[in-house]
C-alpha cells in the first residue's frame, strides 16, 4: 500500500532532524578535539621556545609538534565539512516546511486526485565539502632528503630542498628545517632556509618568523643574511613585510648593510624607497651613507635624485664633525659642484651657531660661506 504524501513528508521530516541532531553532536565533539590540539600545539612551541642554552629544538617535541599540528589543521577541515553539510540539511528541512500543502478537509473526489498525481519535490543535493588538503610527512622527506645525500645524488637532493622550500606552508617549512637540523645531512637545514628567500619577501619573512618562534637561530641567520642579495627593487616589499611581522629591527638593520653598498645600487635603493613612499627608510638609509668616505659622499651627492640630495646634505651637516665638512666640500668645490656645495652651506647656515666652528673652518680654507643668494666674490657669490 502506497504511503499518502502527507505522512511520507512528515517522516522524510523526522529523519531528517535527527541526522541534523547527531551532525550537531559530532561537530560539538570536533570542536572540542580541535580545542585540544590547539593548545597541545601552542604549548609544544612554548617548550620549544623555553629549552634553555639551545641553538637546536629536540627532535622529540618537534614530532609532536608536527603532529599535533596536523591533527589540529584535519580537525579543522573535518569541522569545516560537517558545518557544510549540516548547513545544507538545515535549509532542505526548511524548505520541505514551506512547500508541505496545508492540512484541509476537502471532497473526496479531490484528495483522491491529489493521492494519485502529487509528489514530493525533491530535496536538493548538499554541496559537498572540499577534501582536507593533504599535508606533507615531514619525517618522510626528511628520510628522503638523507637519502638521496647519503647515496650522493647531491643534485637531487639539492632540487628536493628548493622544490619543499617552494610548496610547503611556512610552517611546515620550519618544522623540515629542524628535523633536517636534528636528524638530516650538514648543511641540508642552511640551504632549505636559504631557499624560502627566493620566494615571496611575504612567504620568506613567514618562514623567518616560524624558525625564531622554534628556537632555529643558525637557519634563522641564514635565511636573513639572504635578504641581503636582494635588488634594490625587491626591498622595499621586503621592508614591507617585515614591517607588518613586527620585525622592523630586521628592517633597520637591512637598511644598515645597504649604506654601505656601491653608489649606484645605493642610489637605486633610495630611489625606489622614495617612489614606494618610504620617507622613513629614505632617511635611515642617508643615516646610515652619511658614514661612507667623502669621496663616495661626492659622488652619492652627484647621482641622488635631487629631493634625496638635500636630504642626504642635511644629514651630513647634522652628523659629520666640522673636519670631515671641509674636506666634503673641498671635494665639491674641486668637482665643481655648486650647486651641490651651496646646499651644504645652506644646512650649515641653517643653524649657524652650531656650525660656527665649521664656517670658519670654511673661511680659512679659502671657501665660500655666504649663500648663491647673496653673491659677493670668488664665483660671484662668497
Amino acid at each position: 500500500m502506497r504511503m499518502r504524501p502527507t505522512a511520507q513528508s512528515a517522516g522524510q521530516q523526522l529523519e531528517g532532524e535527527q541526522r541534523a541532531a547527531e551532525l550537531r553532536a559530532e561537530l560539538d565533539e570536533l570542536l572540542r578535539a580541535s580545542r585540544y590540539a590547539s593548545q597541545r600545539e601552542r604549548r609544544l612551541n612554548e617548550a620549544i621556545r623555553a629549552s634553555p642554552g639551545r641553538s637546536r629544538p629536540d627532535g622529540e617535541l618537534l614530532r609532536q609538534l608536527a603532529q599535533a599540528r596536523t591533527l589540529r589543521e584535519g580537525l579543522g577541515a573535518r569541522c569545516l565539512q560537517i558545518s557544510n553539510q549540516l548547513e545544507a540539511l538545515e535549509i532542505r528541512l526548511r524548505h520541505e516546511q514551506q512547500q508541505e500543502p496545508p492540512q484541509h478537509h476537502q471532497q473526496p473526489q479531490r484528495q483522491q486526485h491529489q493521492e494519485h498525481h502529487h509528489e514530493p519535490e525533491p530535496a536538493p543535493t548538499p554541496p559537498k565539502a572540499p577534501p582536507p588538503p593533504a599535508r606533507p610527512d615531514i619525517g618522510a622527506l626528511t628520510e628522503r632528503i638523507t637519502t638521496l645525500h647519503r647515496t650522493g645524488a647531491l643534485a637531487a637532493e639539492a632540487e628536493l630542498l628548493d622544490q619543499a622550500a617552494a610548496r610547503l606552508a611556512p610552517a611546515d617549512a620550519a618544522l623540515l628545517v629542524g628535523m633536517l637540523a636534528q636528524y638530516g645531512p650538514t648543511g641540508a637545514s642552511l640551504h632549505l632556509a636559504r631557499s624560502a628567500a627566493r620566494l615571496t619577501p611575504e612567504h620568506a619573512v613567514a618562514v623567518l618568523t616560524e624558525l625564531r618562534e622554534l628556537g632555529l637561530a643558525e637557519e634563522a641567520a641564514a635565511l636573513f643574511h639572504a635578504f641581503w642579495a636582494y635588488p634594490a627593487t625587491s626591498v622595499p616589499g621586503l621592508l614591507a613585510a617585515l614591517e607588518q611581522a613586527g620585525q622592523n629591527a630586521d628592517g633597520a638593520t637591512l637598511l644598515w648593510e645597504w649604506g654601505s653598498a656601491p653608489t649606484p645600487e645605493l642610489t637605486s635603493l633610495a630611489a625606489c624607497l622614495q617612489q614606494h613612499g618610504r620617507p622613513g627608510d629614505v632617511r635611515t638609509l642617508l643615516r646610515q651613507a652619511a658614514g661612507r668616505p667623502t669621496a663616495d659622499l661626492a659622488a652619492l651627492a652627484a647621482e641622488l635624485p635631487p629631493a634625496l640630495t638635500t636630504d642626504l646634505l642635511k644629514e651630513l651637516a647634522a652628523l659629520r664633525p666640522p673636519a670631515e665638512l671641509v674636506r666634503l666640500a673641498s671635494a665639491l668645490d674641486e668637482a665643481g659642484s655648486r650647486e651641490l656645495y651651496g646646499q651644504l652651506l645652506v644646512a650649515l647656515l641653517a643653524d649657524g651657531p652650531r656650525h660656527r666652528t665649521t664656517l670658519a673652518a670654511l673661511r680659512a680654507a679659502g671657501l665660500p660661506t655666504t649663500p648663491p643668494s647673496a653673491p659677493r666674490s670668488r664665483w660671484g657669490w662668497r
